[in-house]
This record gives C-alpha cells, sequence and structure tokens, in this order.
C-alpha cells in the first residue's frame, strides 16, 4: 500500500479555501443582519489586543503524561476588524511553550524480533520513552473568523459567544530532554506545519473600548511530529489552548471629539420642538406655537385648514457619562416598546432631542447631546424606519434634570398631525 502525503503547499491552499468557503456562506447572513446592527462599534471597526494561556499538546508525547502534567504556556498579539455586529476577522502572532512526556512510561514496546524498544534516536540510544520528554517551541500565525451568536440576535448586548474557525501556519521545534536532571539528549530540527482549528469564546464588554474574552481552543497540525520522538503509535499532532484575550477598539471616543455638531444637524430641526409635518400640501402653515406638542383636545374654529399635532408616545433613552455612541444594554426593554408603538403608529413623525449633564464645557455638552440624538436616530434607521419621518436636535445641559443619570437622555416623541 502507498502512503500519500499531501504537499505543504496545497494544505495551505486548502486550509484557505475552507476559510473561504465559510465567509462566504456566512457573508450573505451578515449582510441580511445589517438592519440589526445596533452601532455596536463605538469608536472604529479596528482594533488590537493580546492573549495570555495555559498550552497542552500531543504528538508521541503528550501534555498529559505518565508521571506528571506538564502545564504550557503562551502568549501572543492580535489584530481584528468588525465586518459588522456580528462578524469579524482576525489575525494572531502567537508564541507556546509545551513539555510533552510519555503517555505510558510503564508500557515496554517491542519490536518484531522481540526485542524491547527504546527511542531509535540518533545519539539516544538505550533511553526508554519514560527517560525523556520534550520541550517544544511553537512560533503561530493564525487567521480567524469569529461569528458571535449573541450579537447576531442581539447587537445591544454587551456579552458575546463566538465561535471561530481558523487556519495557522506554525514552526515548532523541540528538545528532548532526560525526565531526571532534564539534561538535553537531543536537539531536533526546526518543522513547519499547516494547521486547522477554532476556538470557542465567551466575550464582555467592559466599556466602549475595552473587550474581554475567554477562550478555549484546538488545533490539528500536519508535519512531522512536533516532538522530534518517532511516529509509532500517535501520528498526529493536537495543540490545546486556553486563556483570555483583552482587545481594544481604536479611534476616537465621542468626550474626545472637539467639533462643534454641525454635523449632526443634517436634518435641519425647526426652532420649536414640534415636528414640521412632511406632508407638502400643509407645508404653507409654518409659525406654529411651541405649546403644540401637547395633547390638543379641541382646535377653534377659525382654523379649519391649520392641522392638529398629537403626542401619542413618549419616552427616553438614557447613557452612561461620556457615552453617546451606541444604546446600552440597559435600555434594551425601551427599544423593544419604542419599536412596538412605532408599529401601532405608522403615520407619525418621530422627533428626537438629546440632552448632557452638566459636566464639561458648553461645546463639549451640546455635541454629546447632539450625537446621542444622533445615535437613536440611526438605530431607528437600522430597524426600517425612513429619514424623512425622523427630526433630530441637541440641547446641551438640562438645567432642570434633578439628577446628572436622567439629564444624560434623548428623549423621543410620536407626533401624529390630525387634519
Amino acid at each position: 500500500m502507498i502512503k500519500r502525503t499531501v504537499p505543504l503547499g496545497k494544505q495551505i491552499q486548502f486550509g484557505f479555501a475552507f476559510l473561504l468557503s465559510l465567509f462566504c456562506m456566512v457573508l450573505p447572513v451578515s449582510m441580511l443582519a445589517q438592519t440589526n446592527n445596533n452601532q455596536l462599534f463605538k469608536t472604529s471597526k479596528w482594533y488590537i489586543g493580546a492573549d495570555a494561556g495555559v498550552s497542552f499538546g500531543r504528538g508521541t508525547f503528550a501534555s498529559f503524561g505518565a508521571d506528571k502534567t506538564r502545564v504550557g504556556s503562551g502568549f501572543g498579539l492580535l489584530g481584528g476588524y468588525h465586518i459588522n455586529s456580528f462578524l469579524s476577522t482576525e489575525a494572531e502572532l502567537r508564541y507556546s511553550r509545551l513539555g510533552l512526556g510519555a503517555y505510558d512510561c510503564c508500557k515496554d514496546l517491542y519490536l518484531a524480533d522481540g526485542n524491547r524498544y527504546y527511542a531509535p534516536l540518533a545519539g539516544a540510544k538505550n533511553y526508554r520513552y519514560g527517560d525523556l520528554f520534550s520541550s517544544v517551541n511553537l512560533y503561530e500565525l493564525g487567521l480567524h473568523l469569529n461569528i458571535d451568536f449573541v450579537k447576531m440576535f442581539r447587537p445591544e448586548s454587551r456579552w458575546s459567544f463566538l465561535v471561530s474557525p481558523a487556519v495557522y501556519g506554525v514552526a515548532s521545534k523541540a528538545t528532548v530532554k532526560t525526565t531526571k536532571g532534564e539534561n538535553e539528549v537531543l536537539k531536533g530540527n526546526g518543522q513547519m506545519h499547516f494547521g486547522v482549528g477554532g476556538d470557542l469564546g465567551v466575550g464582555y464588554q467592559v466599556s466602549p473600548r475595552v473587550n474581554l474574552r475567554l477562550y478555549t481552543g484546538m488545533t490539528y497540525l500536519t508535519g512531522k511530529g512536533i516532538d522530534t520522538m518517532p511516529q509509532t503509535e500517535h501520528k498526529t499532532n493536537y495543540t490545546w489552548d486556553t486563556g483570555v484575550k483583552v482587545t481594544f477598539a481604536l479611534g476616537r471616543s465621542c468626550k474626545n471629539k472637539k467639533q462643534k455638531p454641525v454635523e449632526v444637524i443634517a436634518v435641519a430641526p425647526q426652532p420649536t420642538e414640534a415636528a414640521q409635518p412632511e406632508q407638502p400640501t400643509v407645508r404653507e402653515d409654518v409659525p406654529q406655537p411651541k405649546t403644540e406638542v401637547k395633547v390638543e383636545t379641541a382646535q377653534p374654529k377659525h382654523t379649519v385648514s391649520q392641522p392638529t399635532k398629537k403626542v401619542v408616545y413618549e419616552t427616553a433613552i438614557y447613557f452612561s457619562r461620556n457615552q453617546c455612541e451606541y444604546i446600552e444594554e440597559s435600555e434594551y426593554k425601551t427599544t423593544v416598546e419604542l419599536l412596538k408603538a412605532l408599529a401601532e403608529h405608522p403615520d407619525t413623525q418621530i422627533t428626537l432631542v438629546g440632552w448632557a449633564d452638566k459636566t464639561g464645557t458648553e461645546v463639549r455638552n451640546e455635541t454629546i447631546s447632539a450625537r446621542r440624538a444622533e445615535t437613536v436616530k440611526r438605530y431607528l434607521i437600522n430597524r426600517g424606519i425612513t429619514t424623512e419621518r425622523i427630526s433630530t436636535d441637541g440641547k446641551g445641559v438640562d438645567a432642570e434634570a434633578t439628577d446628572d443619570a436622567k439629564a444624560r437622555r434623548t428623549e423621543i416623541k410620536l407626533i401624529l398631525t390630525e387634519k
């Protein structure tokens, strides 16, 4: 029987083809989910990070040896890009150090001629498996596709659960030592491997910039044994890593942005709080009293053609201090009720007025208040509400608020125009 081996170059091509195929399957779903993207990206879609954890492996030798368990360690640097709220790509450069020992130190193996089997290593004769262990250095370059199944259905959530298929290019180099005294017996040549595997991860958004993730994953490596031992029983290489990843979003947060809220007043709201009706037939009736945002039970007979504006629903979405770029998970219930009200009143106009607390300068608070209104507007647009129905304004500091937490908000009113 002829045993055929696939060249390393072909293995790499197969691996990247696998990752590309998976990406192509997920991409259509991600495009459909764009309407569910709730401004997850507070600063930038790009991020960097680092990870550290423990590492285990198995070739002919294994981390869980018969004499003891050898816990390895590893650390790495990474960078990634969010394609949308639940899909991202990530590249990582990682170093790991493994200790692999005899899987069964008390098992005598025999050759066909009946002689006891000793490790047939050049320059290392007369050593039994139980007398040796392998110290392995791994240098990995990985490419991950992260799929977040929490953000897929709840973009507002701080929590995430990720499934991350990946491909790797790995260089390994092992040194065989004695278990007693750790005397060097043999230094192996460097090996190149192609790896296929993936991670499972649970993450939490600690702040608008910082994400903390616990992960665990396994990788299958092609090529010769990573431990330099003869492949008599176990002809495959596996590594297993578990640890913590910390990522940091790039870009500037809203509290660092100095510009005035000119760019967010594109909707050009009217000086009054009432939303201007969008029907072209009533545009001649521009001047409206400021009190018209309140429910007017009976319109005087002298203005039959003047429309009546009635607030049919109002609520508010609150923000943390210095935060203006996304709707927080604590406001999820409010957004659900808002969407129900919008479905019940499809003919209403929507006014969004942002506010800030007394912290900071006047210009900064005007900027933050306007951006809070724009954030809610983007949320509604992503939920299918047309831009023409929405007007925004930023009022700056709410001097009448008794509590700073209540001041940091966007007021939302649904206004029905009755002729």
